[in-house]
């Protein structure tokens, strides 16, 4: 079978994750950040495992999937948080950063409606 290549381009495609950082474009990113309506903004929650509800709600009406990367290895979120979101039919994804910027690039070809959380 012949592959086609993705020539999807968008301001929002990481280009790569190195060295704890994730590079979007030109700018670099260190710290936790989330992706969210064509914005990039700062996510102040210091762990994966301690997100809750609370912290993504102003995002639910507006998406179908929670994208989260944990970090060099995959942290479980908390148990209270996988049940509040499948209460309200949202998907959750977790993993390692490096399989969620590649994650991250996918949906945004698809036209997913998504935020995604990216712990370097």
């Amino acid at each position: 079978m012949e592959l086609v290549e993705d020539k999807h381009n968008s301001d929002f495609n990481i280009k790569k994750y190195i060295n704890n950082t994730i590079i979007i474009n030109d700018n670099s990113y260190s710290e936790p950040i989330i992706i969210f309506d064509r914005k990039i903004s700062n996510f102040s929650i210091d762990k994966p495992n301690l997100i809750n509800i609370n912290d993504i709600e102003q995002y639910l009406d507006s998406i179908t999937l929670v994208l989260i990367g944990t970090g060099e290895s995959t942290i479980l979120p908390n148990q209270d948080f996988i049940e509040l979101m499948y209460k309200k039919n949202k998907g959750l994804e977790f993993m390692n950063t490096d399989s969620a910027c590649k994650t991250h690039n996918i949906l945004l070809s698809e036209s997913r409606s998504f935020i995604s959380i990216l712990y370097p």
